[in-house]
């Protein structure tokens, strides 16, 4: 129910999928959706799929990895280019490599999901990368319009996305705050840095969440998307307008200031400076969470690790600008 008591309408509820079913493995996921108010289309081709996709208007795209004749990589291109593309949720076997899945995420699949998998679980991902699909036609709709809105927006998508995990609800929260107090004794504009800040980890959204805490180790896919989850996010947020500085500031907030971040290996100036900036508020703020395997660091420990990685981790300035304002507002990781 909604807060004024009317019925809570699903995001999917009245939205076309087309759903690849090789083996119609997918019988109780679709019931699932329909049950949600989905319009359920199912295919048994990659082939059938294009030419469904050519004839007839789709909000979502539900496909396997590996499909015969025409890949997967091919459907994804083609859907793609349409004039009004669905949102695409690709489907991956466990054991599948975990360059495959993260190629299909940068040619444009917005989400995946690891198999054996519930009909619950593909609910929740098809109605997050709805709400995904409706921003980016919010952004195209509005052209002219500064993204601001619209990110602002996608951050909401993101903080209802970590509430529901113990170890991150209110990580982006927390960071966009911490970078907010940072941005001023650095010369960068706070406003933009929030921006970035509260879709820095949108590229998470690809990562299965039982992945994350599941206790055992984390599978070969899984990994290789948390390595490349910055690049997802940038391309993501690019999609919907965001202007280039907060593009390159997502797609650079897991580099080090000595060269041994990630995706790219930048180091020291060439990394961009909101992104060394968002990149230190993004650590503190995991610092200030507790993880399964620690508790949460205390602000004397938190200024410790600034000062342990001055100049390695992160930026002189950056590390020093921390200190400071840490050291004057200590509430910031209380």
């Amino acid at each position: 129910m909604t807060r004024d008591g009317a019925p809570a309408v699903a995001p999917v509820a009245g939205r076309r999928v087309l759903v690849v079913d090789l083996g119609r493995a997918l019988a109780a996921a679709v019931r699932r959706l329909e049950r949600d108010g989905a319009i359920c289309v199912a295919v048994h081709s990659g082939a059938e799929a294009m030419e469904r996709l050519a004839a007839e208007p789709f909000d979502l795209l539900v496909t396997d990895l590996e499909l015969p004749g025409r890949s997967a990589l091919e459907l994804i291109e083609a859907a793609r280019v349409l004039a009004e593309p669905p949102a695409i949720i690709v489907l991956a076997p466990a054991g599948a490599g975990a360059e495959g899945v993260a190629d299909a995420l940068v040619h444009g699949a917005d989400g995946c999901l690891l198999k054996p998998f519930d009909a619950e679980q593909l609910a929740r991902e098809v109605a997050v990368v709805a709400e995904l699909r409706s921003l980016r036609a919010a952004a195209a709709a509005a052209a002219l319009l500064a993204a601001g809105p619209i990110l602002t927006v996608l951050g909401e998508v993101v903080n209802a996305f970590e509430s529901a995990d113990p170890f991150r609800a209110g990580f982006s929260s927390r960071t966009a705050r911490l970078a907010v107090a940072f941005a001023q004794p650095l010369g960068l504009d706070g406003e933009r840095l929030a921006l970035a800040a509260r879709v820095h980890d949108v590229g998470m959204l690809a990562v299965p969440p039982t992945e994350l805490h599941s206790g055992a180790a984390m599978a070969r896919a899984a990994q290789h998307l948390i390595r490349v989850h910055p690049t997802l996010g940038a391309r993501w947020i690019e999609r919907l307008g965001a202007d280039r500085a907060i593009v390159a500031a997502v797609a650079a907030h897991q580099e080090r200031f000595d060269g041994n971040g990630y995706p790219g290996g930048l180091a020291g100036e060439d990394i961009p400076p909101l992104a060394r900036a968002l990149g230190t508020a993004a650590a503190i703020a995991a610092m200030c969470a507790p993880r399964p395997w620690r508790g949460r660091r205390e602000p004397v420990a938190v200024l410790d690790e600034l000062s342990a990685g001055r100049g390695s981790q992160f930026g002189i300035a950056e590390a020093d600008a921390a200190i400071d304002v840490l050291r004057r507002s200590p509430a910031l990781v209380g």
